[in-house]
């Protein structure tokens, strides 16, 4: 195993990593009150069943071996080459704590040796109890629950040293797949793999004859409710990974632990997410975090199956609003802009509107409040890949190169997307285009009282106030009547943005961002194991969820509207030209229709146009004997009347005629009228000779 240490000279381990007492972190919420959850528990308060348990499924020979399982290896490798699934790996206690600790849940040959080779530094450096005590105070359990201590409180309301055998074999069944094999998840599958684990600890010698047989026979009693969601201690979890990260590079000399880690974990705005998830069951994974606008501290998470910490998921359509707002800063848009909503192939990449549904001329608002696809791709392609790649990476949301496809309009990405990335971006929106990171933690204090970090809150300019502001506007729309209308019940701003992501049957993911003046809260249910049905879409129970703990959050304070950047300028345009040419034109230029005021930027670029084009394209005259002759390109849906000296010419196909005068000189009027009313009208002396 020599080679290891030369091979991944990175792969050390750091202490600071590991859950020892003597490094325990103390949690505490915005107010200052410690936080149930993230308890450490030492060795000698967990029941000897415990310890048994989970050795006698886990790792049989845990106090023989230096932490690599030889014999299991060979075993799982023989069997894995026979049923060719390759699905034993072999892992050790010692493994599963460094690769709990240390590592990335990557699947990769390279991560098992930078695991093996950390893991035999853990076995140098520490005992045999210090490393199972360490293991039992960061497995997960399911439903939120970290921890032995927690484990027992939650599901048996005991401490870990009043378990029974039967107990303890239940809780050692449920680690190796929670959502499979948690009681709360399937009893009967539960109780079967706790049998498999008596019957180890009895060959074991861990159970007496006597022992076994009264355990075998006996039920396992689950105090757990809903009401019990452990959701506070998946906050912690995650402020722990925060943490860890914070503290990577920190040597251990410097700062004495244990440190107090100040979070901004608001317990009420938890309480209201929590009970607005239970509010919808299914079978889908589901999370929701809420983030608060101004300091970017994220205030509450919570998640049915926290094992996925920071799952990344493909995100649909949550990453369009970031090129309309992209587009708009650069001056190509506005939300009044004409886009045409129809079949297009560009470059061989053909998307298609949901239901396969096209619109024909609308919006760039009413296309981003209804998620048009087809118009999101031609933006991308408008825009570049690349400058696309940088504006989401600049609002925290992560990509690789492998991103550079017209796909990526629509979410389609090759690793996805996490919710914290998610809730970082929509806060550059919420934000009048500042970004900032999130974070969990305020700051974290030594036990001598030292400062050891503080959330420094750097912001960069990503949009511009105004592209910020005119893309959330849209948003708003989207919440009032398009695709997040769920939301419109409700008596205050929401921007709202939902996204769908569609699999061979039914839906992998469903998603809503949404914000206030005060938070953002992103949403999301996935199809782990299995797609959804189709009725879970983003516009259906994630934005249900959302408006559910928007109501909870808000009962007592309604938000405020959300603020309009005082140098966002409006002007007016003609609304006749925008609807029959689909074009954006001053009023003061060209104007022959309806006004209509409208938001802009400073640096857009009105379209060029003079009506007269648009309506008398090619006006040519000409005299054939005694006749004057009038052609010209007619607009569709445009009705004319042409007159010379005042008589009505007659018309044949596209030709306009009328006998000529003995003057030399006519005057020549052209009418355009669309349903009866005045467009345009042009008057010109014509030479007749």
């Amino acid at each position: 195993m020599s080679f290891l240490w030369v091979t991944f000279d990175d792969a050390k381990l750091n202490a600071n990593a590991l859950p020892t007492e003597k490094k325990r972190f103390l949690y505490l919420d915005k107010n200052g009150e410690t936080l149930k959850g993230g308890d450490y528990v030492t060795i000698d308060k967990i029941s000897k069943h415990i310890q048994n348990a989970f050795i006698a499924i886990e790792d049989k020979r845990f106090y023989t071996h230096n932490g690599i399982d030889q014999k299991r290896l060979i075993g799982a490798a023989i069997n894995n080459i026979k049923t060719k699934s390759f699905s034993q790996g072999g892992s050790t206690i010692s493994n599963q704590l460094i690769k709990n600790t240390h590592l990335d849940g990557e699947k990769t040959f390279k991560r098992k040796l930078k695991e093996a080779k950390i893991t035999l530094e853990l076995e140098k450096n520490y005992s045999k109890e210090q490393i199972l005590e360490m293991y039992l105070n960061v497995i997960y359990f399911g439903k939120g629950i970290y921890g032995v201590k927690n484990a027992c409180e939650i599901l048996y309301h005991k401490s870990p040293m009043d378990v029974s055998p039967v107990e303890a074999a239940s809780l050692a069944a449920t680690v190796a797949n929670p959502s499979k094999f948690s009681a709360i998840k399937d009893y009967n599958q539960n109780l079967q793999r706790t049998r498999l684990v008596l019957s180890l600890m009895h060959s074991e010698k861990y159970l007496t004859d006597a022992e076994y047989v009264n355990a075998i026979d006996g039920n396992i009693i689950i105090n757990y409710s809903n009401s019990d969601s452990n959701c506070v201690d998946f906050y912690v979890k995650s402020t722990y990974f925060e943490a860890k990260q914070i503290l990577s590079d920190k040597s251990v000399s410097v700062f004495k632990a244990p440190y107090q880690v100040y979070t901004y974990f608001d317990p009420i705005i938890q309480m209201a997410i929590t009970e607005a998830m239970q509010s919808y069951e299914n079978k889908a994974q589901k999370e929701i975090i809420v983030a608060d606008n101004k300091s970017r501290e994220i205030v509450a998470y919570a998640s049915t199956d926290p094992a996925t910490f920071d799952l990344k998921r493909q995100p649909g359509s949550l990453l369009k609003p970031f090129l309309y707002a992209k587009a708009i800063d650069l001056g190509k848009l506005l939300p009044d802009s004409p886009v045409l909503d129809q079949e297009i192939e560009i470059n061989g990449y053909k998307p298609n509107n949901y239901g396969k549904d096209y619109a024909g001329w609308i919006t760039a608002r009413d296309a981003l409040s209804n998620s048009k696809n087809t118009v999101a791709v031609k933006l991308l392609y408008d825009l570049g890949v690349d400058t696309a790649i940088n504006t989401l990476q600049n609002t925290g949301i992560k990509l690789s190169d492998k991103d550079k496809t017209l796909s990526l309009a629509l979410g389609g990405t090759t690793y996805g997307s996490s919710m914290s990335e998610l809730v970082e971006g929509y806060l550059t929106l919420a934000n009048q285009g500042k970004h900032a990171k999130t974070a969990f933690i305020e700051k974290i204090v030594d036990a001598n009282g030292k400062i050891v970090y503080q959330n420094p809150m750097e912001e960069a300019q990503v949009f511009s106030p105004e592209a910020a502001y005119l893309t959330t506007d849209m948003l708003k729309t989207a919440a009032q009547s398009g695709t997040a209308k769920q939301l419109r019940y409700l008596p205050y701003e929401i921007a709202a943005k939902t996204g769908t992501v569609a699999a061979t049957c039914g839906n992998s993911d469903a998603w809503c961002a949404a914000y206030t003046s005060i938070h953002t809260f992103v949403c999301r249910f996935s199809g782990i194991e299995r797609s959804m049905d189709d009725s879970v879409t983003g516009g259906n129970l994630p934005t249900k969820t959302i408006r559910s703990a928007m109501k909870n959050v808000y009962k007592d304070h309604l938000p405020v509207d959300i603020d309009r950047p005082a140098t966002l300028k409006m002007a007016t345009i003609d609304k006749t030209i925008k609807e029959t040419f689909h074009k954006l034109v001053p009023y003061k230029n060209c104007g022959f229709g309806v006004e209509e005021s409208i938001y802009i930027t400073k640096n857009y670029q009105f379209d060029a146009v003079d009506p007269e084009v648009l309506l008398l394209g090619g006006l040519k005259t000409q005299t054939v004997e005694d006749f004057l002759c009038v052609t010209f390109t007619p607009f569709d849906g445009v009705d004319y009347e042409v007159y010379l000296n005042g008589k009505r010419c007659q018309k044949q196909n596209d030709l306009y005629f009328a006998e000529k005068d003995r003057f030399p000189i006519a005057k020549l009027q052209i009418l355009c009228k669309k349903n009866g009313a005045m467009l345009w009208k042009t008057t010109r002396l014509i030479s007749l000779f």
